[in-house]
């Protein structure tokens, strides 16, 4: 196979990823402001959903937009596998230095300012996964709905999947670099803790953004009830 065209495939399928993410990301917050608000209607992309089957649209949105995530993650780890010795610093220079903000694989250097700004988009996608997540859980009319329930654990298990993939394409990185640039691999695995704070980060900031919203949600329609 071509190592130019697989090199150029690494870029390319990350820029699928990040429209793919940032899509849902501005749906999620459209959907989450009317889930607290409790609005009949959700505007978004110039289409507009009734409030009662906005869940059910966007669960299966999510889900279908999280699994085409995961599969081309799964593709990016396949391709940086299929590179030869002479093409992994390339491609992995091609997969670091991707300009989306929320690239989980990024690196810019060894300085600290370049070692903190590099190791936050895996944290900023778990934020991100969460407020999907809190989108979903402010919509549902009836939370203890076991077909309701069935989709949030369906995501819940693709979303974690989708991480699985991103660690994957991680090491797969790493252990190319390990054994063709010695020098920048250990350059790149010396962000561990950096990647582990952010991550940390992400988790802590996302599971703020879900009960953000549901506190919200429930002072708003509070509000509502008195005020009526």
């Amino acid at each position: 196979m071509d190592q130019d065209v697989m090199v150029d495939a690494v870029g390319k399928h990350l820029d699928t990823i990040e429209a793919y993410v940032n899509a849902i990301a501005v749906l999620a917050m459209a959907a989450a402001w009317a889930g607290v608000r409790r609005s009949r209607e959700i505007d978004a992309f110039g289409t507009k959903f009734d409030r009662r089957h906005a869940f059910w649209a966007l669960a299966v949105l999510y889900l279908i937009g999280n699994m085409t995530i995961l599969i081309l993650f799964l593709r990016v780890g396949d391709l940086v596998l299929l590179l030869d010795p002479s093409h992994v610093v390339k491609g992995t220079t091609t997969l670091a230095t991707h300009p989306w903000v929320l690239n989980p694989f990024s690196y810019f250097g060894d300085s600290a300012v370049a070692r903190f700004h590099s190791s936050e988009g895996y944290g900023l996608l778990i934020a991100t996964w969460w407020l999907c997540n809190a989108s979903l859980s402010t919509l549902m009319d009836d939370k203890r709905s076991r077909a309701a329930q069935l989709l949030l654990g369906l995501f819940l298990g693709i979303g974690l999947g989708s991480m699985l993939a991103m660690n994957r394409v991680y090491g797969v990185a790493l252990g190319s670099l390990r054994a063709s640039a010695p020098s920048l691999y250990a350059a790149a695995s010396a962000t561990a803790i950096e990647r582990g704070v952010g991550n940390g980060l992400g988790i802590v900031v996302g599971g703020l953004i879900f009960f953000a919203a549901n506190k919200l949600q429930t002072r708003f329609l509070t509000t509502r009830k008195s005020a009526g």
